[in-house]
């Protein structure tokens, strides 16, 4: 049976039994359950402070603090005609009171 040509060869083709030989450098379990327990104690506190202002802002405030909503707010501020408006509103505001519906 022909190889595809990008796989490369395998060290030793001489051994059939290379599947059973240890790896070069041997797992600990206990330390990798540890490991894998900081990262996800690191990637939990990433989300979690990534999500937290999400509680309050606006999701139609852009990084600029213009607004992207296509309905009215009141904490809308338009400063030049045709552009976006700019967010006035606090962070620490629920929004959604601000949204006319």
């Amino acid at each position: 049976m022909a190889e595809h040509p990008d796989t490369p060869a395998p060290e030793n083709s001489d051994n059939p039994d290379d599947s059973d030989k240890s790896p070069e450098f041997p797992v600990n379990p206990d330390r990798l359950q540890e490991s894998m327990s900081r990262l996800m104690d690191i990637y939990t506190d990433i989300s979690n402070t990534a999500a937290a202002p999400g509680q309050t802002r606006c999701p139609y405030k852009d990084a600029k603090a213009r607004c992207t909503s296509k309905f009215p707010c009141r904490n809308q501020f338009f400063k030049v005609a045709g552009e976006k408006a700019i967010c006035t509103g606090s962070d620490d505001i629920d929004y959604r009171l601000a949204w006319e519906t």
